[in-house]
C-alpha cells in the first residue's frame, strides 16, 4: 500500500543534497572560522576571518596569508576599569605563491602599530579585530583566538 511517501522522500534528499552542495560552495568562497588547517578563499577588499594557524589565499591574487599566533594580549578584560585600553598584537606570515615569506605583527592599538608594519609588496594588511576577547575569570587559549583582517592593494 503506497501513501505517496515516495514523491515527498525524494524531494527531501534533493533539497538535503542542494543544502550540502550550497554549504560545501559557501566554505570554499568564503571559509569557515571552524576550518583549522585548509586553506580558505577570500576577496581583495572584504573583511575575512581566520583562526590560528589557518591561511587564506585572496582570490585573483597570489597573496597568501597565515595567522600564526596571538603573541601578546594585554587588553583591558570587558568586566575591568582600566586606566589604559592595552594592546594584542598578533603574528602573521604572508607570501606571494608561496614563496618569500615575511612575518607582520598586527597590533589591536593603532598607537603601538608603525606605519608600515602591514605593508607587504603592495598589498596593505589591516588587523580590524581579535576575538574573543579578554574577560578577568577566563583564560582564553591559543586556538580559541579568530582576527578579522581586511587587505587592500596600495
Amino acid at each position: 500500500m503506497s501513501f505517496g511517501v515516495g514523491p515527498l522522500r525524494g524531494r527531501l534528499i534533493s533539497f538535503v543534497v542542494t543544502c550540502f552542495v550550497l554549504l560545501a560552495g559557501w566554505n570554499a568562497a568564503y571559509g569557515s572560522p571552524h576550518s583549522k588547517g585548509r586553506t580558505q578563499v577570500a576577496r581583495l577588499g572584504r573583511e575575512f576571518r581566520l583562526r590560528a594557524r589557518q591561511q587564506v589565499t585572496l582570490k585573483g591574487e597570489t597573496l597568501r596569508i597565515k595567522f600564526v599566533e596571538v603573541k601578546e594580549d594585554s587588553r583591558c578584560p570587558a568586566d575591568v576599569k582600566c586606566v589604559w585600553a592595552g594592546n594584542a598584537a598578533v603574528q602573521l606570515d604572508v607570501s606571494i605563491r608561496g614563496r618569500g615569506s615575511k612575518s607582520l605583527t598586527l597590533n589591536t592599538n593603532s598607537s603601538s602599530s608603525l606605519v608600515d608594519e602591514n605593508l607587504y609588496r603592495g598589498y596593505r594588511v589591516k588587523l580590524v579585530e581579535l576575538t574573543p576577547y579578554p574577560r578577568s575569570n577566563r583564560k582564553i587559549a591559543a586556538g580559541d583566538y579568530v582576527v578579522t583582517l581586511l587587505v587592500n592593494k596600495e
